[in-house]
């Protein structure tokens, strides 16, 4: 009975033991938040325009997401020069990053073939800008176009995308 009685003991000692080592450990609560964002939508509300071109030499216009207009060579640029204009919808406050082409577009004269290429994209604001209190935000677009000697008189069309994000 002695021997059973230590034993007992034994077990109560080392079951308090235990006991004693899972009330020493402590937990805590992570909290893991995230925000749903609305969609971004972005709208062209005015066209890229170069105005009507002289061209006897080569050259190039530019017309710059910030209305400024030049040209090289011996072009003469005249009308209504302007940039693109487009709108953004999205979350309010949102800071959002404009991505454009990086490669020459081609405009092509209307009823023909022959073609105009547009680079040097620029936009104003420059690259990333905040949305307003209502999830709103505009930027311009410009670019260079090049243009051949004896470029064939014409209308040139062409189009080119640009795309925003969240950033």
């Amino acid at each position: 009975m002695r021997n059973s009685l230590r034993l007992a003991v034994v077990g109560a000692v080392a079951a308090a033991s235990f006991a004693t080592s899972a009330q020493a450990a402590t937990t805590a609560t992570g909290t893991a938040t995230a925000e749903v964002l609305s969609s971004l939508t972005v709208t062209a509300t005015a066209d890229l325009q170069f105005g009507q071109i002289a061209a006897n030499t080569g050259g190039s216009v530019t017309v710059n997401a910030d209305s400024t207009v030049s040209s090289s060579g011996s072009l003469i640029s005249t009308g209504t020069r302007s940039p693109a204009a487009f709108d953004v919808v999205g979350s309010p406050n949102a800071m959002v990053v404009v991505s454009l082409p990086t490669a020459p577009v081609n405009l092509t004269r209307s009823g023909g073939t022959e073609t105009m290429s547009l680079s040097g994209f620029n936009t104003n604001p420059n690259g990333a800008f905040q949305l307003n209190g209502s999830g709103q935000g505009s930027f311009n677009v410009g670019g260079t176009l090049g243009v051949a000697g004896g470029q064939v008189p014409g209308a040139y069309a062409g189009t080119f995308q640009v795309s925003v994000e969240y950033q």
